[in-house]
């Protein structure tokens, strides 16, 4: 009688063991599992592949601390719906300013001839749209940029990654266009020294106007929850002190609000 006493509490210990570990099972799965799902969500990006054909249109709209997040939210609206039906497009970024005086908008198309095809489009018909669209926002200047140099580190490509990423763009528009070269120079010789800076930024990209008297200097900072104070990002001026007078200047500090990409191609089907 004690023996069978003795298996019987064995065997019900054992499966009340067993149960116990089967309950830590699901409790390291349940809270491992959101953290994975959240792993795998990678940040859109935007890229900056110097061995692409890609244009960049940057749109630099003037704005107040007021009227920056009407701003902000009317882009949003009026271009997401669309671009990502569009042949060519590639990215789409949205930044904010920190002192609330621009927004930035950067898309980047596949090439010039993409960008102008988009722009060639008919206007949707207001009537045929199921969802009424958001009247879009007529920027205060528009350039369309190509990559002349890039600074990152090996085997990695600059990148806009993530909301909140601090971007610098610094447009520095030339006087007249027989001083663009020594302005890009210019711009070409001061980037390699960037990385001297510290804080230094995580890439830095040379854009060069495609039509114009246009360059920008666009610098990755990470992201903002990185710094307790913003002032801490150098400002870094694209221009040596003795060709100043040969351009004006255009410096701020940004915050990424959104970024979307290109769904990507469905394979062809045999």
């Amino acid at each position: 009688m004690v023996k069978l006493i003795k298996l019987f509490v064995s065997r019900h210990l054992l499966k009340l063991h067993q149960l116990g570990l089967l309950a830590l099972l699901l409790i390291v799965l349940l809270t491992v599992a959101p953290q994975v799902a959240q792993a795998d969500k990678t940040a859109a990006a935007y890229l900056f592949d110097p061995g692409s054909t890609s244009v960049n249109v940057a749109e630099i709209y003037e704005t107040t601390a007021t009227t920056q997040k009407d701003i902000v939210t009317t882009l949003m609206k009026s271009s997401k719906s669309f671009f990502k039906k569009t042949p060519g497009f590639g990215s789409f970024s949205v930044l904010q300013s920190a002192d609330g005086e621009r927004v930035l908008s950067l898309t980047q198309w596949q090439d010039a001839a993409s960008y102008e095809a988009y722009l060639a489009q008919p206007a949707e018909d207001s009537k045929s749209s199921k969802k009424k669209e958001t009247a879009p926002v007529a920027p205060t200047r528009t350039i369309l940029f190509e990559i002349d140099d890039t600074l990152a580190a090996t085997g990695m490509v600059p990148a806009i990654r993530g909301k909140d990423a601090l971007v610098q763009f610094n447009e520095i528009t030339a006087k007249s266009l027989d001083d663009l070269p020594k302005l890009v120079d210019a711009a070409e010789t001061l980037l390699p020294s960037i990385k001297q800076v510290f804080p230094s930024p995580r890439s830095a990209v040379l854009l060069k106007a495609v039509d114009g008297t246009d360059i920008a200097l666009l610098t990755n900072w990470g992201s903002a929850a990185e710094y307790g104070d913003l002032t801490a990002v150098p400002a870094l001026d694209s221009l040596d002190p003795d060709l100043l007078s040969l351009a004006e200047s255009d410096l701020h500090l940004y915050q990424v609000v959104k970024t979307i990409v290109a769904k990507p191609a469905k394979p062809d089907k045999d």
